[in-house]
C-alpha cells in the first residue's frame, strides 16, 4: 500500500515540475521576461519614439517644410518677383501678366504705335493689329486711341532685345481718354508731337545746311513741358528716322568733348566750333516766363538749328496754347532768324 501511495505522490509531483516549466522557465523564477513586441516589431508600449509618419510625397506629415512655388499654366512662378520699374503684376485668368503705363507719342492714325516710358532709351513699338483696345473700362477700337493718350499695354512680360523694344505677347490696350486720371485736361496733351513738327519745320528752313548730313543730334535737355526721358528718346528716335539717320541726344558741350566738333578756321584765342558732317537741333525755354491765356496753359521755346557759327537758323519766341480738353492746334513763331 505505502508503495502504491509513493508511486502516485510522484507521479503527482512529475505533472506539476511539467505545467510549471511549460513557459521554458522554472516557475516562480525571478528572470524577467522578454517584451511583449508590437506587430512591427518593436517592444509594445514602449517609451521609444517611434519614426515619423510620411506623407504621399515621403515628407514628414505636419512638417513645416515650405511647399515650392505655384506655377502658372507656362511654369512661370506666379508671383511680382522680378516685375520692371514702373510695372504692376495683374493676374487675371490664371495667367501671369504686366501692366506698363506708356505714352502714346506717334503712330496712332497708322495702327503702328510708337511708346514711351519714363527713363531714357524705354521707346517700343507696337502694331495693334487684332489687340483688344479699352477705352476707359469700355471695349473699343483701335480707331479710339490719338497720339499723346496715356495707355496700359498688357502683355506676357517679355520685350524683346531690339531698339525700339517690342512686346512678345500683348494681351490687351487699355486707353483714358482727355478728362480722366490719366489724361487730365489743361495740360500739355501730345507735346511729342508738337516738338516733332516744330523740328521738321526747322529742317525745311535753309535747306543746304542738312546737305551731306550723317550725324543729327536733338537736344530736348531744356525743352519746357516736362517730357520724360523716355518721351525725349522717342521724339530723337522717330526725328531721326524720318531724315535717315540715327539720331543722337548729345549737347553742344557733349558733341565737344566726345569729339564730334572740329575746331573752326579763325576762331583764335576763344575757341569755336564746327560739324563738318553733322547738324544740331535744340529746343529750349524762351527767355520770357510762360504764362497763361484766359487761364488755359501757353508753351513758350526757342529752336535752333546749328551746324558751325555762320551755319545756323533760329526760331525765337515762339508760343502755343493748349484747350482745357484738347490738344495744340498751331504754334506761332515769334521771328526767324539765320547766322
Amino acid at each position: 500500500m505505502k508503495k502504491h501511495t509513493a508511486a502516485i505522490l510522484s507521479f503527482l509531483c512529475l505533472m506539476a515540475l511539467a505545467a510549471c516549466g511549460a513557459d521554458g522557465g522554472p516557475a516562480g523564477s525571478s528572470e524577467t521576461a522578454p517584451p511583449a513586441t508590437s506587430a512591427d516589431g518593436g517592444p509594445a508600449g514602449s517609451s521609444e519614439t517611434a519614426p515619423p509618419a510620411t506623407s504621399a510625397d515621403g515628407g514628414p506629415a505636419g512638417s513645416s517644410k515650405t511647399a515650392p512655388p505655384a506655377t502658372s499654366a507656362d511654369g512661370a512662378l506666379s508671383s511680382s518677383e522680378d516685375i520692371p520699374d514702373g510695372a504692376s503684376f495683374a493676374p487675371e485668368s490664371g495667367k501671369d501678366i504686366v501692366v506698363w503705363t506708356l505714352r502714346i507719342v506717334d503712330g496712332a492714325e497708322s495702327g503702328s504705335l510708337v511708346l514711351a516710358g519714363q527713363n531714357a532709351g524705354e521707346v517700343y513699338t507696337l502694331p495693334t493689329g487684332n489687340i483688344a483696345v479699352y477705352l476707359d473700362g469700355e471695349p473699343a477700337t483701335a480707331a479710339a486711341l490719338q497720339d499723346g493718350m496715356m495707355i496700359d499695354v498688357v502683355f506676357d512680360g517679355m520685350v524683346m532685345e531690339t531698339y525700339p523694344g517690342q512686346f512678345a505677347q500683348v494681351h490687351e490696350i487699355r486707353a483714358y481718354s482727355l478728362g480722366t486720371k490719366k489724361n487730365p485736361g489743361g495740360s500739355y496733351f501730345d507735346l511729342c508731337g508738337l516738338y516733332l513738327q516744330v523740328l521738321n519745320d526747322l529742317w525745311d528752313r535753309d535747306p543746304g545746311l542738312n546737305s551731306n548730313i550723317i550725324h543729327i543730334s536733338l537736344d530736348l535737355s531744356q525743352a519746357p513741358g516736362e517730357l520724360t526721358e523716355g518721351e525725349k528718346s522717342a521724339v530723337a528716335w522717330l526725328f531721326g528716322g524720318q531724315h535717315g539717320t540715327d539720331a543722337l541726344t548729345l549737347s553742344y558741350e557733349e558733341l565737344v568733348q566726345q569729339g564730334y566738333l572740329t575746331e573752326a578756321a579763325g576762331s583764335g584765342d576763344h575757341k569755336l566750333y564746327q560739324w563738318e558732317d553733322g547738324i544740331l537741333f535744340t529746343i529750349s525755354s524762351a527767355q520770357r516766363e510762360e504764362e497763361e491765356s484766359y487761364s488755359l496753359p501757353v508753351l513758350k521755346f526757342d529752336a535752333r538749328k546749328w551746324r558751325s557759327p555762320l551755319g545756323a537758323y533760329f526760331f525765337t519766341d515762339c508760343f502755343v496754347v493748349w484747350p482745357e480738353m484738347g490738344t495744340w492746334s498751331e504754334y506761332n513763331i515769334g521771328s526767324e532768324a539765320i547766322s
